[in-house]
């Protein structure tokens, strides 16, 4: 019975890091000199091209502004994983932010 709790905690909480423009998940305190890590996955959308770095930028602290009003990035990476279906480069995108 706990182990049912717990695997639903933790879908809901994993359904709360879902957005409309792909996946993106949040970390506190990942590296000296950053307040929160962001991951996020190069899925496109309607007006939102996750491969052009202002506008994961713009996401990333839109997304954090009610914790980090004057956030910033401070560091990216990136992690290549292969293709897509459609054969388009896979990579997910580490954005690092000082509050």
């Amino acid at each position: 019975m706990q182990a049912k709790a717990l695997v639903l905690a933790l879908s809901v909480a994993l359904a709360g890091c879902q957005t409309q423009r792909g996946e993106l998940l949040v970390a506190p305190d990942p590296v000296p000199g950053a307040n929160h890590a962001l991951q996020m996955s190069n899925t496109p959308d309607v007006g939102y091209n996750p491969d052009d770095k202002e506008d994961r930028e713009r996401h990333a602290l839109n997304y954090l502004k009610s914790r980090c009003p004057a956030g910033r990035v401070i560091k990216e990476s990136v992690i290549e994983t292969g293709t897509d279906d459609l054969g388009r480069p896979a990579r997910s995108y580490m954005l690092y932010v000082k509050c």
